[in-house]
């Protein structure tokens, strides 16, 4: 895949560039838990600051916010909207529009991206994590500044060095993951072994290209639509740039177990997808999720955790949502999100001063 040198991408013409494409821009920030609340208000506040006030590059910043495990939401809602996110919303108050009738938790943060997408209006949409501590908002700049550059690639993926709260290196799942490609995965999209960082949160997809993707729930949700991009879009549709350091709390050993389980299960459905899809190419990856047990007998095994572990259940989520674009209700939004881009754009061309053509 494509790697874009940030030192090429310059920030300070990102506005006349985003102006010249009629592009669009939504970033959108799925919240959980206590570390969030440390972070969440720094993130929308410094990229408001940066590309909303001194800089028209992001035209919303949106916000959906699910409680933690103990039901806790760390007062998350009222931290993004004083901070300036245009909209903040609870996931409970969207996903059944998209999802129909299910808690909150069964898709966890790939529940919370789909609310996201369903809400968004941006032409290109920026997904970031909402936990990063010692914040740069260029992130967010070089994430869109390359989806300008040349090839005008629908796919970017972050990369950067990972720094875990103690100061050590982290990034350990997603190296473990690179085995999992490699073994299952690379013969069916080689270029996923080339992509630095599989499983990081900042990343950037244009909107109908997100709508037209299945993706798996839990933890395995960057890893699906990573893949099926790529896969989607090829080499040339998609690119990869490196971000500034990212500062994030690792996971715990604990949450490691229930992480592997569910990548774990997203990988199988995945190379099973792309086998059966070489006979059969009308076959659906969400389909075959929902046969994993007869695909993969006794592989939703119960998990036996030690002594230590939290006392909550463990149920893994092991479904994939299917497109959002197969919605109804999204599918309503069609002409609202239309008007709210060409709103957007007019505004673009009147700050500019530069008539561009219609479409």
């Amino acid at each position: 895949m494509r790697t874009i040198d940030p030192l090429t991408l310059d920030l300070d013409a990102v506005e006349s560039a985003r102006t010249a494409a009629q592009a669009t821009f939504s970033l959108l920030i799925p919240a959980r838990g206590a570390a969030a609340a440390d972070t969440l208000g720094t993130i929308v506040a410094a990229n408001r600051d940066r590309w909303m006030t001194h800089q028209h590059l992001l035209d919303e910043i949106g916000v959906v916010v699910d409680p933690d495990s103990e039901g806790d939401e760390h007062d998350l809602v009222a931290i993004a909207t004083e901070a300036g996110a245009s909209w903040v919303v609870r996931g409970c108050e969207v996903i059944g529009r998209h999802a129909g009738v299910e808690l909150p938790s069964s898709g966890g943060k790939a529940g919370a991206m789909r609310s996201l997408a369903y809400l968004a209006f941006g032409s290109r949409l920026i997904f970031h994590d909402a936990d990063l501590s010692s914040y740069d908002p260029r992130t967010v700049g070089l994430l869109a500044a390359a989806s300008l550059a040349g090839g005008s690639p629908r796919f970017v993926n972050g990369s950067s060095v990972r720094v875990t709260g103690d100061g050590q290196p982290g990034g350990r799942t997603t190296e473990m993951l690179r085995s999992l490609f490699a073994k299952q995965l690379w013969r069916y999209v080689p270029a996923i072994t080339e992509t630095v960082q599989p499983l990081i949160g900042e990343f950037l997809v244009d909107s109908p290209v997100f709508a037209s993707l299945p993706f798996s729930r839990g933890y395995g949700v960057e890893t699906s639509l990573k893949v099926l991009a790529l896969d989607r879009l090829g080499v040339t549709g998609c690119a990869q740039v490196e971000l500034p350091v990212k500062y994030q709390v690792g996971q715990s050993y604990k949450d490691l177990v229930k992480q592997f389980h569910e990548i774990g299960f997203t990988v199988d459905v995945l190379e099973a997808y792309f086998h059966q899809r070489l006979a059969d190419p009308r076959v659906a990856v969400w389909e075959i999720a929902d046969h994993y047990e007869l695909l993969f007998p006794g592989r939703t095994y119960a998990l036996h955790r030690p002594e230590g572990y939290d006392a909550f259940d463990f149920v893994p989520r092991l479904g994939f949502y299917p497109p959002l674009a197969n919605n109804p209700g999204y599918r309503a939004r069609d002409g609202e999100i239309r008007a709210a881009r060409e709103a957007a754009v007019a505004g673009l061309q009147r700050r500019s001063g530069v008539r561009l053509p219609s479409g």
